[in-house]
């Protein structure tokens, strides 16, 4: 076989576009067409839609018109990460939860302040855990760890590429609210600002 031969076979078949011929009144379809026909709008009828398109949604915010806005897939993705690290962040809080397995989502200003808040939150737990193990009958006695459940997660974008959430969480014995701004650095979204409250 020579490569003429190949380069014949392997070539990919063209796509020819026609213009459909208009169905005369009366008429049924007289089969020219040779199968499946899919009829585009001309130039006019396209900037027609477009013009329309726009006017309407300019018009009215309260029309039935649904307009996809593209941050919403950031939005989506953010509003996810959010709640899992708010609820991570607690769970170092907590002590269940390393502070090295958020090294990915924060930054360094931010591990380092988690870092010396977990620690002095556990400082303070051992040293209630001391006061009461004093107590009669409660030195034995621990309860099991309650995982932080989150209620509510909110999100907007402040500019291209950084967004701010809040986050509602139920604790073992509150709820909390936890803020956080995202950045995307390098094609990652970072925490760049922690605040639990």
């Amino acid at each position: 076989m020579s490569t003429a031969a190949i380069s014949k076979e392997s070539r990919p078949q063209l796509l020819v576009v026609r213009p459909v011929p208009t169905p005369i009144e009366g008429q049924e379809d007289s089969g020219l067409t040779g199968g499946t026909v899919v009829k585009l709008p001309t130039r006019e009828e396209r900037s027609k839609q477009r013009s329309a398109a726009g006017a309407s949604i300019s018009v009215s915010a309260n029309a039935s018109i649904r307009t996809l806005s593209p941050e919403a897939a950031e939005r989506a993705v953010v509003g996810a990460m959010s709640s899992k690290i708010a609820q991570a962040a607690l769970e170092v809080l907590s002590g269940v939860r390393s502070v090295q397995q958020l090294s990915r989502w924060l930054d360094t200003m931010c591990m380092s302040a988690l870092t010396t808040r977990a620690r002095l939150h556990a400082d303070a737990c051992r040293a209630e855990a001391r006061r009461h193990s004093h107590e009669p009958g409660g030195g034995n006695v621990r309860t099991l760890h309650h995982q932080p459940v989150v209620h509510s997660v909110h999100c907007s974008a402040v500019a291209p590429g950084i967004f701010e959430s809040s986050v509602v969480i139920a604790d073992k014995t509150r709820f909390r609210a936890i803020a956080l701004r995202f950045e995307l650095t390098k094609g990652l979204w970072k925490v760049t600002a922690l605040q639990i409250g």
